[in-house]
């Protein structure tokens, strides 16, 4: 079983794109993204594609969900024209340089370091939550 998960060293920081465990789309889809830097702080946000959020809404207005697909939110979005690591390293990297890194991505407050002999239970039970 693949990890739902993909972790890049980048610069100076490492990248975790939570992506699950269905393939990918890199042209439909969205995935969370965690940028944690080396005093250990780390940040989130959710990356979209267009693609995704229109599908989304039109999924939205037959389920009734966001006044029938009348809008869609969510927090600490990022709007990319394709979800790749290339992609998604390159617009972190230009909003660390143009300062709204920040404004952009939330801080985590807490973070729990996983022991590798730990790291399947932990994300079986968050799958499981879902």
């Amino acid at each position: 079983m693949d990890k739902p998960y993909t972790i890049v060293q980048h610069n100076d920081y490492k990248l975790t794109v939570f992506h699950g465990i269905s393939p990918l789309d890199p042209n439909n889809d969205n995935v969370g993204v965690e940028v944690t830097f080396p005093n250990g702080e780390s940040f989130s946000a959710v990356f979209f594609t267009l693609q995704n959020i229109e599908n989304l809404m039109k999924r939205y207005k037959k389920t009734g969900e966001c006044a029938d697909g009348l809008y869609f939110w969510t927090s600490d979005m990022v709007i990319v024209q394709q979800l790749s690591e290339k992609t998604i390293c390159a617009t972190i990297d230009k909003l660390l340089v143009e300062g709204e890194f920040e404004s952009v991505f939330s801080k985590n407050q807490e973070f729990t370091i996983i022991s590798s002999d730990k790291e399947e239970d932990y994300f079986r039970s968050f799958n499981e939550s879902l």
